[in-house]
């Protein structure tokens, strides 16, 4: 979540600069995530002004840097890419934030001194009042501020509403919380919201509560005691669907979450299967070590932890021990993917997808249905999600697992945000509170 920062600058101003612009170079040049920043480079996300210019120069950055290329006289050199990173973050400022242009030009200009680059303030200077003389450039079209490829595709899958995506895709991702209804139902939640003067709107799914302006989790009533969580709106829609999808008949239902981490879903599904079974097995499988790791401790601020219907599982779900054959009555898959519909969320994905990655996550989703499916008992359900916007990563999977899979039986959806689709059901970033999310139901035939 990046928050907007409106505080005025202060005296180091120059340093979080600097710091800023050393982080979005090894996203924009080194290939590095913002997540492997928070993990590994924290100083370049220390606080709320760090984290609003590095997402916000991020979200920005193809038409900042088409603007930028038209001011300077000759391009960088390659070893002055973190000056091409400072002029990035100043253009933000001027073209995006409340801060008055000269202070933003007269703090960018002074992060040359902590960048060990005295000598490019005249050059700095120079390009940001240029900026600040003109008119944004390439404001006609939100497809200007992405890679050509990742336009088109767009334009060629959404004909319809294209723009309206693009666009939508250029702006700052709404802040939902999950209310854990364990411990507080979501009208005494509110209550709490209304208490400390923190505007919100409820939304479908029960548990959602989507916040008028995003803010720092922690700073939440009820956060240190488990009372919510941070989840996606269109990511909560998995448990709900599950749930109500279980066969007829399971008392004692076993249900496994193939790549659970980091536990919306698996916590969300474990409140409400603990409302309606007194009975019931809950597999949370994830490959990597460290990131189910950090599930179970957000398992136990939720106080979920340590209930031995949850099992954790350290597995690769495409390997052939990962579970046993028809062992299970509901499978949800939450499959890796490009991340297309999270880019307003994440949007380092914008600079880092390149398109021959959505062929191979298409065929790491085809081996992970292939894989699982035969641990689903006759009867039971599979429901398969994607955070991509991408008919090769859904549709596409869809068609070619059933078509190689007599016994699958491709089930309706119809939910509150989206449209159907061939497959599934799939919601978009352009509405108002969805991340691009698809979701489809499979059915095993009942053993004859």
């Amino acid at each position: 979540m990046d928050a907007q920062s409106l505080e005025p600058p202060t005296a180091d101003d120059a340093q979080v600069i600097a710091q800023v612009c050393r982080g979005l170079e090894q996203v924009a040049f080194k290939g590095r995530t913002l997540d492997w920043l928070r993990a590994k480079q924290s100083k370049a996300l220390a606080t709320p002004r760090h984290w609003d210019l590095i997402y916000g120069s991020a979200r920005h950055f193809f038409s900042l840097r088409r603007e930028i290329f038209e001011y300077l006289v000759k391009p960088l050199r390659s070893k002055d890419r973190d000056l091409e990173m400072l002029l990035l973050v100043g253009a933000y400022q001027l073209r995006f934030s409340h801060r008055p242009a000269h202070a933003v030009v007269n703090n960018t200009v002074s992060a040359c001194q902590p960048l060990g680059k005295p000598w490019a303030r005249g050059l700095i200077n120079a390009v940001l009042r240029k900026m600040q003389r003109n008119a944004p450039k390439f404001a006609a079209s939100p497809s200007t501020n992405n890679p050509e490829w990742l336009a088109q595709k767009i334009m060629q899958q959404y004909p319809d509403n294209a723009e309206a995506l693009l666009y939508a895709m250029d702006q700052r991702a709404p802040m939902v919380l999950r209310v854990n209804t364990s411990k507080i139902s979501r009208d005494d939640y509110c209550a709490e919201l209304r208490t400390k003067a923190i505007p919100f709107a409820l939304s479908e799914p029960a548990q959602a509560v989507a916040l008028t302006t995003p803010q720092p989790a922690s700073s939440l009533p009820g956060w240190a005691e488990g009372q919510i969580a941070v989840q996606e709106l269109s990511a909560q829609f998995a448990a709900t669907i599950a749930l109500q999808n279980i066969p007829s008949g399971a008392d004692a239902p076993v249900l496994f979450d193939a790549c659970c981490a980091p536990g919306g879903k698996l916590y969300q599904l474990h409140e409400q299967l603990s409302r309606r079974f007194a009975k019931y097995t809950l597999v949370g499988n994830d490959k990597s070590t460290s990131r189910l790791e950090e599930t179970r401790k957000i398992g136990h601020r939720l106080g979920h932890s340590n209930d031995p219907k949850i099992i954790y599982q350290n597995t690769d779900a495409t390997a052939a021990d990962a579970l046993s054959a028809e062992s299970f009555d509901v499978l949800i898959i939450d499959a890796p993917c490009s991340g297309s519909g999270t880019i307003r969320r994440n949007p380092d994905i914008r600079l880092l997808l390149q398109p021959e990655q959505i062929k191979k996550q298409q065929t790491v989703q085809l081996a992970l249905l292939r894989n699982l499916w035969r641990g689903l008992k006759p009867g039971g359900t599979l429901v398969y999600s994607t955070c991509s916007v991408f008919e090769e990563e859904n549709d596409h999977v869809i068609e070619k697992f059933v078509g190689e899979h007599p016994e699958t039986r491709v089930q309706p959806l119809q939910l509150p945000f989206g449209g159907a689709t061939r497959f599934g059901w799939q919601m978009l970033p352009s509405e108002p509170t969805t991340d691009g999310f698809f979701y489809a139901l499979i059915r095993k035939a009942p053993a004859s």
